[in-house]
């Protein structure tokens, strides 16, 4: 099957300390120079105006609950106002028809927010002209999980697989299938909250992930 490009990466760092960390992997593990990165510095509500991506990452739970962290930030932006657990209906219900309802931490999971169920629930639009959500779970629930060594770079892995599958079957399907290809997606750092892994740690799975997945 042809090979499509990595999307361009937005991360979204609350500290620095994320962004230093994935510089330094980013040199010391060589990642290729045709893989677009942009830092935003700031919180999903102040990011600055004119950004724009396809797909956001949910660092989510297995269980898509979206009430924690980054995932009640991205559902007070798509969730209508009057239901706060409308994000986390849709989520929910793309996890039980795909996984009888247990997303295992380090699969992935693209959810089309304009969807039929998006568009039961009223998921609010966005200025970022994001169309998709990618669960990626690090923990099947809120937890520590830096004993396990391989999840943030098995999560990386299995979204760009996501992605890659989506944007050929975009391709393949000659635009008939509703959606969009998806070329940008923001994420922040995986795992390094509640789940107490290294911003360290996490750069170098990152970095290698996509570093490898190129290369394969």
């Amino acid at each position: 099957p042809p090979i499509t490009p990595i999307p361009s990466i937005h991360l979204l760092c609350m500290y620095k300390k994320y962004i230093t960390a994935f510089e330094c992997a980013r040199e010391t593990y060589s990642l290729p120079p045709s893989i677009k990165i942009t830092y935003h510095e700031s919180s999903l509500a102040a990011l600055e105006p004119g950004v724009s991506f396809d797909a956001i990452v949910s660092p989510a739970n297995s269980f898509a609950r979206m009430d924690g962290a980054f995932d009640d930030a991205l559902s007070r932006v798509f969730s209508p106002q009057a239901d706060y657990l409308g994000l986390t209906s849709v989520t929910q219900a793309a996890v039980y028809k795909e996984y009888r309802g247990f997303l295992p931490p380090g699969a992935s999971l693209l959810v089309d927010m304009e969807g039929e169920e998006g568009k039961r629930v009223g998921l609010r639009k966005n200025d970022w002209g994001c169309r998709y959500l990618a669960l990626c779970p690090s923990m099947k629930v809120p937890e520590n999980v830096n004993w396990d060594r391989e999840v943030v770079f098995e999560s990386v892995w299995t979204l760009l697989a996501a992605i890659e599958r989506h944007n050929r079957r975009m391709g393949e399907e000659g635009g008939e299938v509703e959606g969009k290809v998806i070329e940008s997606v923001l994420m922040t750092p995986l795992a390094t909250g509640v789940g107490l892994v290294s911003p360290e740690k996490w750069a170098a799975q990152t970095v290698l992930a996509i570093r490898q997945f190129v290369e394969a």
